[in-house]
């Protein structure tokens, strides 16, 4: 790859370090490396997220969406996701690819009450930037929670890994078109949807996450937050540019559970999205 001419990593590392500074004297918040709270990629299925703070249980829906109201949690901060992505205004910018460790598992698969969501794995990994990352679950959006210049895609599927030793969080996101033919790993997904909101299901289905995965490296990449309350800060997005497809009878099979489960954009104030180069 050649070198970038408007941006390099180490400046964004430090653009990343300021902006880590200001959150902290900001808002008193552990942005970039302190403790975040984790509940929101624990293993175990819920339809609430527990406030780390106190046996306070964080209720929230997509009716309201005004959760910088809720105490205890991070969606006020000023840092938070989804945001829109300016193809105009985006910095390219000398990004390592994604190193995968993915391996196949049976996965457990439940209906939480805001989203489908699968984990099931202890073994599979991601590498960003020499920094390795654990899988921890996926779960969809409809429609899509980011936009590009303003346009929405049908579903938006987010892959959240925590940092080893760490609490630091990386989602990869991967957006969902319409096509005409079903997507083989969506299907496995989509017909093992539990019927009961809130029950675990442990199957027999075997998924390996590299098949669900644009096979280009070409992504977009910004330092934002959990897009479901406690909305931590501090999260690396990764978004992929090239989308994967669905047919339509398998994105309304998931819009008839949720008809909206996706977060307004946030505003995007002082930060950069950076871009792989082309």
């Amino acid at each position: 790859m050649k070198r970038s001419k408007t941006d390099t990593p180490s400046l964004y590392k430090k653009k990343r370090n300021r902006l880590c500074l200001f959150l902290m004297l900001a808002t008193g918040l552990s942005a970039c490396g302190g403790e975040t709270e984790t509940e929101a990629v624990s293993d175990e299925p819920a339809a609430v997220e527990a406030d780390a703070g106190s046996a306070k249980t964080i209720e929230w829906d997509y009716e309201n969406t005004n959760w910088e109201q809720i105490s205890g949690t991070e969606c006020r901060a000023s840092v938070q996701s989804p945001v829109n992505i300016n193809t105009q205004e985006v910095i390219e910018a000398e990004l390592a690819d994604i190193r995968y460790e993915y391996e196949p598992f049976p996965m457990k698969i439940v209906d939480n009450g805001h989203t489908v969501q699968v984990y099931g794995t202890e073994r599979s990994f991601i590498t960003v930037e020499g920094k390795r990352y654990q899988f921890k679950q996926f779960h969809f959006h409809y429609p899509s929670e980011h936009t590009i210049n303003g346009e929405r895609h049908p579903l938006e599927m987010h892959l959240v890994h925590q940092e080893e030793g760490t609490s630091n969080l990386a989602v990869l996101a991967v957006f969902i078109e319409e096509a005409n033919t079903a997507n083989p790993f969506l299907e496995k997904v989509f017909t093992q949807i539990p019927v009961q909101k809130e029950e675990e299901v442990q199957t027999e289905v075997q998924l390996t996450l590299s098949d669900y995965i644009p096979p280009s490296q070409m992504h977009y990449t910004y330092i934002g937050s959990l897009t479901t309350p406690p909305c931590t800060v501090g999260v690396d997005w990764i978004v992929f540019r090239e989308p994967i497809q669905a047919s339509e009878e398998q994105i309304a099979k998931f819009s008839a559970l949720y008809a909206n489960n996706a977060r307004p954009v946030q505003p995007l104030n002082n930060r950069r999205v950076l871009k792989t180069e082309e």
